[in-house]
């Protein structure tokens, strides 16, 4: 099979990348000029330089392929690159749709985020793939309005006839490169005494298990639908205390309630007006702060037999990773 992959270079995407050619498919990938090229290192595979905005680099990476994987998008936490952020995530996906349709694509996989779900009102309640989305433009939550604006138009094309699935994502930990994507938790519990915490709870899933479940959704994904691939619903206190006992720490566990982060974003968001930065919290940061961002994915355990390891074999491999990296300095 000929396969492209949009954001490549990125964390999923260069993990699909060598799933994908470890299964024996031939892998193009469309890739910025701009972006880092590490995690793409001696992999055979065919690098097109273009964006997923610009509609003729997107023609020529995806004419002559089978399938499309798209995971390309802008994550950041935002409103200052809320435009930005809407080309790449909505008109960029539009960008990948017509040229699926135009060369004949046999299957798109589009990547989304369980943040196109919506946010749960109630953590004894996670969100499924029925979840009426809640989220409106008046809140500052623009990424997930990007990712469902994205999703609606992968579903427009499918009733135009394009063979499209949807996965989406929760949490993703794992090794990337050097680094463990996840481990900013697990360092600050070892860095402290004194462990701030957000008072809200996220899902986690590791990034293998994430790739499991968009190789399922190509054998048994069925067009027009959308599979959750998410695993343990965590509060993130009990993340923080977790991975200090697993370190064998003990600290001190510190919440930081809702008028805590809405005046930390109020002032912080003010000063990036000045220095053009992100702030370390933001507007979307204090809104998703403590909230419950629980989800189901019993469809896709039924559907794809996706099967989520536990949060503790995750930790177990996010500390091992940790504690090789530091004895490796000395």
């Amino acid at each position: 099979m000929k396969a492209l992959v949009t954001g490549a270079t990125g964390f999923l995407g260069s993990h699909l990348c060598r799933r994908l050619l470890r299964d024996g498919h031939e892998v193009t990938v469309l890739r910025r000029a701009t972006s880092s090229n590490d995690a793409l290192d001696k992999l055979n595979l065919t690098q097109i330089i273009g964006d997923v905005t610009d509609l003729d680099a997107v023609n020529r990476a995806i004419a002559g392929n089978d399938m499309v994987f798209h995971t390309a998008a802008h994550l950041a936490y935002w409103g200052q690159q809320k435009e930005t952020q809407n080309k790449v995530n909505i008109a960029g996906t539009q960008n990948v749709v017509t040229a699926c349709r135009q060369f004949g694509v046999k299957k798109l996989i589009h990547v989304s985020s369980v943040a196109a779900i919506g946010i749960p009102n109630n953590p004894a309640n996670p969100a499924n793939e029925n979840f009426p989305f809640n989220l409106t433009a008046d809140m500052p939550v623009n990424y997930h309005l990007s990712k469902k604006l994205a999703e609606d138009v992968v579903l427009k094309a499918v009733n135009q006839g394009l063979h499209a699935v949807i996965v989406n994502p929760s949490s993703i930990w794992g090794k990337h490169g050097r680094h463990y994507r996840g481990a900013e938790i697990v360092e600050k519990v070892r860095q402290s005494q004194i462990v701030p915490y957000f008072t809200g709870g996220i899902c986690i899933v590791h990034v293998d298990d994430v790739i499991e479940g968009i190789m399922a959704a190509t054998k048994r994904g069925i067009s027009g639908q959308r599979y959750i691939l998410g695993g343990a619903n965590l509060t993130l206190k009990s993340i923080a205390q977790r991975a200090a006992k697993k370190q064998h720490l003990e600290r001190r566990f510190v919440p930081l309630p809702n008028f805590v982060t809405g005046a930390a974003a109020l002032a912080l968001e003010s000063l990036s007006l000045i220095s053009r930065r992100r702030p370390k919290i933001t507007y979307t940061t204090h809104y998703c702060a403590g909230r419950f961002h629980y989800y189901d994915s019993s469809k896709a355990k039924n559907e794809l037999a996706y099967s989520p390891r536990s949060f503790e074999k995750i930790l177990d491999e996010c500390v091992s990773f940790i504690e090789k990296r530091e004895s490796m300095k000395n």
